[in-house]
């Protein structure tokens, strides 16, 4: 933030971040928002308001939050006239009635009506997703002389009435009736800031000494990923692949590996991905943005939150293959899966015609000029 010019305030805790992501539940995926809510959103909501209140008198100044855990810039909207944007990253943090769709870690297909969608999608809201976060957000509004809350916070009242930013392209999910409005659609935004520091010499050498690798990351997030990095090897040994296994914890690493895998802590995607084979991932929208703009094929396991929803648009794009848990929670074979879509010849085509559609795409600039015009 500072290298772009820009003020950094902190308005929570590492103790915080960490005892979110240590929480045993934090990627369950009906009660993974729970914590994410109790331990991370809650405590960050009195520093997050008095900053933003006192920035509400600075001029020229337009708030860009993301509304699911950063209730403070709605507050502030309504108290001292805030001038914010909400920014949604990925599909399902929108109002959605239509199938297909998921819910809680379940899909709920196209055979469904429409109106036992509608009727599960406000179940859930009224049972889980209001009874959370009310009172602390009411708590906030009453010390300020708000009126009780009489909407729906998630799906109608985070959102900013003056303009959402949905910060993902139409081809991976158009818009909705259900979506908020006003809104603009501006595309993937995209980081490469860190390449300027290019590649570690050890990697370097690695991807020049043999075939392209399969690259196997959990998320920054993931501290329980050693099952998954454990059947990373077994596939890749399996399947006579060369691989790279990203993770900045390397106690999830196994102890030994084969020749041709090698852990490495961290890479810029946008040097890495471009000389991979495929990418094994978890399905978070950054990191499918870059695989998508990088014409790598991708095999998405989902754990919780909008990760099973994303693996579903990729899909359909027909650029992954995902490997969905059954009933019981176990999983398909990682190697078959793997072997599955690197045999799928159509994959490689499609992503080549997904990647031309995002290279004509001006996001930032987007963002940029919306934000001006409020300012």
């Amino acid at each position: 933030a500072e290298r772009a010019g820009l003020d950094f305030t902190p308005v929570g805790e590492a103790a915080h971040f960490h005892a979110t992501f240590a929480h045993p539940s934090v990627w369950h995926p009906l009660n993974g928002f729970g914590v994410m809510w109790r331990y991370l959103a809650r405590p960050a909501i009195p520093a997050a308001l008095a900053r933003l209140e006192a920035a509400a008198d600075e001029p020229d100044t337009v708030v860009l939050y993301s509304p699911f855990l950063m209730p403070a810039p709605r507050i502030a909207m309504e108290t001292r006239a805030l001038r914010a944007v909400s920014a949604w990253t990925a599909p399902q943090m929108l109002p959605c009635f239509a199938p297909p769709l998921w819910l809680a870690g379940h899909r709920i297909g196209v055979d469904v009506p429409a109106t036992q969608v509608q009727e599960a999608v406000l179940a859930l809201d009224r049972s889980k997703m209001q009874p959370l976060a009310l009172s602390d957000i009411e708590a906030a509004r009453s010390a300020r002389g708000l009126p009780a809350l009489e909407r729906s916070i998630f799906l109608e009242w985070i959102h900013s009435p003056l303009l959402s930013i949905a910060l993902f392209p139409e081809c991976f999910a158009a818009a909705t009736s259900d979506w908020p409005r006003p809104h603009l659609q501006a595309g993937f935004p995209f980081y490469d800031d860190d390449a300027a520091v290019g590649l570690d010499a050890a990697l370097e050498r690695f991807l020049d000494a043999g075939a392209p690798p399969v690259v196997f990351t959990a998320g920054t997030a993931m501290h329980d990923a050693t099952a998954f990095f454990a059947d990373a090897v077994a596939a890749s040994t399996a399947l006579g692949l060369r691989a790279i296994l990203l993770t900045q914890d390397f106690t999830q690493i196994p102890a030994a590996l084969p020749p041709g895998v090698v852990h490495v802590p961290y890479v810029p995607f946008s040097l890495l991905l471009p000389r991979a084979r495929a990418l094994v991932h978890h399905g978070g929208v950054g990191t499918l943005a870059q695989a998508l703009r990088a014409r790598l094929l991708q095999l998405v396991v989902p754990q919780a939150y909008d990760q099973f929803d994303n693996a579903s648009r990729l899909e359909a794009l027909g650029v992954a293959h995902a490997i969905y848990p059954r009933e019981d929670g176990s999983r398909p074979p990682l190697p078959d899966a793997l072997a599955q879509l690197l045999a799928d010849a159509s994959v490689p085509t499609a992503c080549v015609a997904v990647a031309e559609r995002l290279a004509c795409q001006q996001p930032l600039e987007r963002v940029r000029l919306a934000l001006e015009s409020l300012a």
